[in-house]
């Protein structure tokens, strides 16, 4: 009897010691732990106002009810299902940053993912009906200054426009680059990028200080549709320049740099008339910016201008040394006759005479730089060539544009060139 009682005490205490009480509850799992990050957030379909997200799941999701959204830091979005979310409301041509964090049923919330980073689409521009109106310059207009974000360029082989100088501005939007794309000719442009050339004559060359006057201010402006292009017109007081698609003729007077008057009837062309230059294949196209002519030290700094655009952000996937050069007509020092003449020819007249150009094929004349010797037509046209270059005439002149006067010293060139073949 004892020997039973005994067992029975083992088995009760044994009972007892295997039921403890609430506080001794260890539960099998812990529901303060935090649910793994999502990754590989990404950005897509960016407009004007919206942008999309999309994700990888946290890699347990099984447990994650939603995920929260972060705008520069701040949640916008909170128990978002699913790995993708539209975001809109936001505002034009402005930087946005993101970054996505899962929940769990219990509400923990996961580490970060990676931060994405975006811009919204600037708003289209539109050419206003005064050169003031689109922020090329800051100041006073008449002083040429560049607004901020407005870079000066220079191009190695300069087009002839009656003796006129010429400041070139480009204008990139905000975060926009121009970009490589395997050619020598012309980058790609983002969209509501502003090209401008300014038009004017030193009251004297001889002396720059004594001031200038104005005439026109040209602008190319790239749109999602293309190019569009436009003119402004100064006024007398240099104070503004009115857009003036029309064309007119107005007379110049100024004292060259052997101390000479020149009068020029100066053309202002009018839209039409920029088109004729500016069109290939039926399409706007820049002439200027193209990457060899851009492949040089200008003036307002010591570094090659490719490399600098690069190093400013201007420029992506270019490697200067990779980018042939377009020679400086007037540098006989460094370029042979027929290099300097090809070039003159390719700047001033290949825009009009090459294939897709304004000029009909039946002519069979291609001035490119690169094109080879036997397929220009200029050994059979010298005679036409030489004559027309010599000419004033509005009709027959060449170029047929740009110019009222002769270009004595190119022309000089021309001839010994022609000759010589």
């Amino acid at each position: 009897m004892k020997k039973i009682q005994s067992i029975s005490f083992l088995f009760l205490s044994l009972l007892l010691l295997g039921c403890g009480g609430d506080d001794d509850y260890v539960p099998a799992t812990n529901d303060t732990q935090s649910p793994s990050a999502p990754s590989n957030l990404l950005i897509s379909n960016i407009t004007e106002t919206s942008m999309d997200l999309s994700w990888t799941a946290s890699t347990d999701n099984v447990a994650v009810t939603g995920y929260n959204i972060y705008q520069d830091g701040t949640a916008v979005i909170l128990d978002n299902v699913g790995t993708n979310v539209s975001i809109s409301n936001l505002m034009t041509n402005t930087e946005y940053s993101f970054y996505v964090t899962a929940v769990d049923a219990a509400g923990n919330e996961s580490n970060i993912s990676n931060t994405a980073t975006a811009t919204t689409v600037a708003a289209p521009i539109e050419f206003t009906q005064m050169l003031s109106g689109m922020a090329m310059f800051q100041g006073n207009l008449g002083d040429l200054n560049p607004a901020d974000g407005v870079q000066i360029y220079e191009i190695n082989s300069t087009l002839f426009s009656d003796h006129a100088a010429k400041q070139r501005l480009i204008k990139l939007p905000a975060g926009g680059s121009m970009r490589y794309n395997n050619t020598n000719l012309l980058p790609e442009f983002p969209n509501n990028t502003l090209i401008s050339k300014t038009f004017y004559y030193f009251i004297d060359d001889r002396d720059p200080s004594l001031g200038k006057r104005i005439i026109e201010t040209r602008l190319l402006l790239k749109l999602e549709e293309g190019w569009q292009v436009t003119n402004y017109k100064w006024n007398a007081s240099q104070t503004d320049a009115v857009r003036d698609d029309s064309g007119s003729e107005l007379p110049i007077s100024y004292i060259d740099i052997n101390g000479d008057t020149q009068n020029v009837d100066y053309l202002i062309p009018s839209r039409e008339d920029c088109r004729t230059c500016h069109d290939n294949s039926n399409q706007t196209v820049p002439i200027g910016m193209k990457l060899r002519n851009l492949n040089f030290v200008p003036s307002y700094t010591s570094q090659n201008q490719l490399d600098y655009f690069t190093d400013n952000g201007l420029l992506l996937g270019v490697d200067s040394g990779n980018i042939s050069v377009l020679p400086n007509w007037q540098d006989d020092a460094t370029y042979t006759l027929e290099q300097r003449t090809r070039a003159y020819m390719d700047v001033n007249c290949a825009h009009c005479h090459s294939p897709g150009g304004s000029v009909p094929p039946i002519f069979e004349i291609d001035f490119r730089y690169e094109t080879p010797f036997a397929d220009t037509g200029i050994y059979v046209n010298r005679g036409e060539i030489q004559a027309r270059f010599e000419s004033v005439q509005p009709f027959y002149r060449m170029p047929l544009l740009g110019r009222t006067v002769v270009h004595e010293e190119a022309l000089t060139m021309l001839v010994e060139y022609l000759d010589s073949l």
